[in-house]
Protein backbone atom coordinates (compact mmCIF):
# COMPACT_ATOMS: atom_id res chain seq x y z
CA UNK A 1 0.00 0.00 0.00
CA UNK A 2 1.51 3.32 -1.08
CA UNK A 3 0.46 6.26 1.09
CA UNK A 4 1.17 9.75 -0.24
CA UNK A 5 -1.38 11.72 1.78
CA UNK A 6 -3.03 11.45 5.17
CA UNK A 7 -6.35 13.30 5.11
CA UNK A 8 -7.88 14.25 8.45
CA UNK A 9 -11.43 15.24 9.22
CA UNK A 10 -11.64 18.14 11.68
CA UNK A 11 -14.78 18.15 13.80
CA UNK A 12 -15.26 15.26 16.25
CA UNK A 13 -11.96 13.80 15.07
CA UNK A 14 -8.95 15.82 16.38
CA UNK A 15 -11.21 18.43 18.05
CA UNK A 16 -14.76 18.51 19.36
CA UNK A 17 -16.09 21.22 17.01
CA UNK A 18 -14.87 24.30 15.18
CA UNK A 19 -16.53 26.72 17.60
CA UNK A 20 -14.98 25.57 20.87
CA UNK A 21 -11.96 23.79 19.29
CA UNK A 22 -11.22 21.66 22.33
CA UNK A 23 -8.31 19.35 21.49
CA UNK A 24 -8.97 15.64 21.73
CA UNK A 25 -6.75 13.90 24.32
CA UNK A 26 -3.41 12.98 22.75
CA UNK A 27 -3.70 15.51 19.90
CA UNK A 28 -0.14 16.83 19.97
CA UNK A 29 1.41 13.37 19.97
CA UNK A 30 -0.88 12.25 17.17
CA UNK A 31 -0.12 15.30 15.02
CA UNK A 32 3.63 14.88 15.73
CA UNK A 33 3.32 11.34 14.38
CA UNK A 34 1.42 12.55 11.30
CA UNK A 35 3.96 15.32 10.67
CA UNK A 36 6.90 12.91 10.92
CA UNK A 37 5.48 9.91 9.06
CA UNK A 38 3.45 11.33 6.18
CA UNK A 39 4.87 13.30 3.28
CA UNK A 40 1.59 15.18 2.96
CA UNK A 41 -1.10 15.91 5.55
CA UNK A 42 -4.43 17.44 4.54
CA UNK A 43 -7.56 18.65 6.28
CA UNK A 44 -10.68 17.18 4.65
CA UNK A 45 -13.68 18.78 6.36
CA UNK A 46 -17.00 20.51 5.84
CA UNK A 47 -15.60 23.50 7.76
CA UNK A 48 -14.61 26.36 5.45
CA UNK A 49 -10.86 26.68 4.92
CA UNK A 50 -10.45 30.07 6.64
CA UNK A 51 -12.30 28.80 9.72
CA UNK A 52 -10.39 25.51 9.76
CA UNK A 53 -7.05 27.30 9.53
CA UNK A 54 -8.08 29.71 12.30
CA UNK A 55 -8.92 26.76 14.56
CA UNK A 56 -5.61 25.08 13.79
CA UNK A 57 -3.64 28.30 14.36
CA UNK A 58 -5.40 28.71 17.72
CA UNK A 59 -4.41 25.14 18.63
CA UNK A 60 -0.83 25.83 17.52
CA UNK A 61 -0.63 28.88 19.79
CA UNK A 62 -1.75 26.62 22.66
CA UNK A 63 1.02 24.12 21.85
CA UNK A 64 -1.33 21.46 20.40
CA UNK A 65 0.13 21.44 16.85
CA UNK A 66 3.79 20.61 16.20
CA UNK A 67 5.99 23.37 14.78
CA UNK A 68 6.13 23.25 10.99
CA UNK A 69 2.94 21.28 10.44
CA UNK A 70 0.73 24.30 9.74
CA UNK A 71 3.18 25.52 7.08
CA UNK A 72 2.69 22.40 5.01
CA UNK A 73 -0.86 21.45 5.94
CA UNK A 74 -3.12 21.20 2.90
CA UNK A 75 -6.83 21.92 2.73
CA UNK A 76 -9.00 19.84 0.41
CA UNK A 77 -11.59 21.79 -1.59
CA UNK A 78 -14.56 19.58 -2.32
CA UNK A 79 -18.27 19.42 -2.94
CA UNK A 80 -20.88 16.72 -3.26
CA UNK A 81 -22.22 13.84 -1.25
CA UNK A 82 -18.88 12.25 -0.30
CA UNK A 83 -15.33 13.13 0.63
CA UNK A 84 -13.98 11.78 -2.63
CA UNK A 85 -10.27 11.07 -2.24
CA UNK A 86 -9.92 11.95 -5.92
CA UNK A 87 -10.34 15.62 -4.92
CA UNK A 88 -6.85 15.62 -3.42
CA UNK A 89 -4.49 17.10 -6.02
CA UNK A 90 -1.40 15.15 -7.00
CA UNK A 91 -2.52 11.84 -5.52
CA UNK A 92 -4.68 8.98 -6.70
CA UNK A 93 -7.45 7.88 -4.37
CA UNK A 94 -5.57 4.67 -3.60
CA UNK A 95 -2.59 6.72 -2.33
CA UNK A 96 -4.62 8.49 0.37
CA UNK A 97 -5.77 7.46 3.83
CA UNK A 98 -8.74 9.29 5.36
CA UNK A 99 -9.27 9.49 9.13
CA UNK A 100 -12.91 10.37 9.74
CA UNK A 101 -15.57 9.70 12.37
CA UNK A 102 -18.55 9.49 10.02
CA UNK A 103 -18.94 6.68 7.49
CA UNK A 104 -21.64 8.64 5.65
CA UNK A 105 -18.97 10.96 4.19
CA UNK A 106 -16.82 8.10 2.86
CA UNK A 107 -17.38 6.97 -0.72
CA UNK A 108 -18.44 3.33 -0.63
CA UNK A 109 -15.79 2.34 -3.18
CA UNK A 110 -13.07 4.07 -1.09
CA UNK A 111 -13.86 2.45 2.27
CA UNK A 112 -10.61 0.46 2.14
CA UNK A 113 -8.77 3.81 2.43
CA UNK A 114 -10.83 4.93 5.46
CA UNK A 115 -9.51 4.71 9.01
CA UNK A 116 -12.53 5.01 11.30
CA UNK A 117 -12.28 6.95 14.54
CA UNK A 118 -15.00 7.18 17.17
CA UNK A 119 -16.62 10.63 17.27
CA UNK A 120 -15.48 12.83 20.17
CA UNK A 121 -17.43 15.60 21.89
CA UNK A 122 -15.25 15.92 24.98
CA UNK A 123 -14.10 13.85 27.91
CA UNK A 124 -11.48 11.14 28.41
CA UNK A 125 -10.56 9.28 25.26
CA UNK A 126 -7.84 7.09 23.74
CA UNK A 127 -8.91 7.06 20.09
CA UNK A 128 -6.01 9.07 18.69
CA UNK A 129 -3.60 6.60 20.25
CA UNK A 130 -5.59 3.69 18.75
CA UNK A 131 -5.73 5.33 15.31
CA UNK A 132 -2.00 6.01 15.42
CA UNK A 133 -1.46 2.28 16.01
CA UNK A 134 -3.70 1.44 13.05
CA UNK A 135 -1.80 3.89 10.84
CA UNK A 136 1.55 2.49 11.99
CA UNK A 137 0.35 -0.98 11.02
CA UNK A 138 -0.73 0.23 7.59
CA UNK A 139 2.55 2.08 7.06
CA UNK A 140 4.64 -0.92 8.07
CA UNK A 141 3.46 -2.63 4.90
CA UNK A 142 3.73 0.40 2.66
CA UNK A 143 5.99 3.15 1.49
CA UNK A 144 4.83 6.53 2.76
CA UNK A 145 5.86 9.79 1.19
Amino acid sequence: MVVKVLALDLERTPIDDALSARPRPGLLGFLDFCHERFGRVAVFTTVEEADAREVLEHLARRGQVPPGLLDRLEYVEWCGEYKDLGFIPGAAADEVLLVDDDARWVRPDQRARWVAIAPWDGGPDGELHRVRSVLEGLLSGSSAG
